[in-house]
């Protein structure tokens, strides 16, 4: 009787745990498919781009760009032509992340969009992209009716470094706006082209702190020692603490270059 009677109790254990792991087991599969599965949340997400409502557009392309996924390519694309421009800004600044090149051709179009700020986020996101036939586009851009346009434009050639864009990036030193002196000089510093040093030395007696500041760092990038006199009188002559304290900064690695 005794070895039945833990017999029986050895076996209502054993369904007990059984039926407990069964329990847990369904409450798991459960739980699973309560939970989206990425490929379902990209889904949903590029159909939300195509959503009546802007502010769901916009907000669907930016979590496509978060989830990089090669299938927003397509459709993000497509959001480049979409009646908002915030829209076609933020398709803009999400192909940026995607960095598929073949977006490039349709933003060196946005590059003629009616918004300037559109103009501006596809100038950018062409530097990004890293493609060298934007050049000529991006070179037209410098002449843009926007500051931010023609800052951006500078940025993005920069960014592609091509020995093709020194000449206009130089004419462009003499903009009217401050901002785009000081992206133009910062562009010149990342091609490293000495053709550069004349025009950045004299933007070193800039009236704008900011403009001053990047061509010091431009020259520095670039490395010519003939700069050396010219930048130590800057620093010397600049009266913004800060400034300076750049500038001498971007002296010491001058002079530091190899030669």
């Amino acid at each position: 009787m005794k070895s039945c009677a833990v017999h029986i109790g050895l076996s209502l254990m054993i369904s007990s745990v059984l039926s407990l792991g069964c329990v847990e087991a369904r409450v798991l599969r459960q739980e699973r498919a309560a939970q989206p599965q990425k490929g379902d949340e990209v889904t949903r997400m590029l159909e939300r781009a195509k959503s009546r409502s802007s502010a769901e557009r916009r907000e669907a392309i930016d979590q496509l760009a978060e989830a990089n996924d090669p299938r927003a390519v397509d459709v993000i694309i497509a959001a480049l032509k979409d009646q908002e421009g915030d829209v076609r800004a933020s398709a803009a600044n999400a192909l940026g992340q995607l960095g598929d090149r073949k977006a490039v051709e349709p933003l060196i179009l946005m590059l003629s969009d009616d918004v300037s700020f559109v103009r501006a986020a596809a100038a950018r996101v062409l530097g990004q992209l890293g493609d060298v036939k934007a050049v000529d586009s991006l070179t037209t851009s410098l002449k843009d009716a926007n500051s931010t346009v023609r800052g951006a434009a500078a940025m993005g050639l920069g960014s592609l470094k091509e020995a093709r864009a020194v000449a206009p990036l130089i004419n462009a030193m003499r903009d009217e706006a401050p901002d785009v002196r000081s992206a133009v000089a910062a562009a010149l510093g990342d091609l490293r082209d000495k053709r550069a040093l004349d025009p950045l030395v004299r933007a070193l007696k800039d009236e704008y702190r900011t403009v001053r500041l990047a061509a010091a760092l431009a020259l520095a990038d670039i490395g010519d020692k003939q700069a050396v006199p010219a930048l130590t009188d800057a620093v010397s002559q600049e009266k913004d603490e800060e400034a300076r304290a750049q500038m001498k900064e971007a002296l010491q690695r001058l002079m530091a270059a190899p030669d």
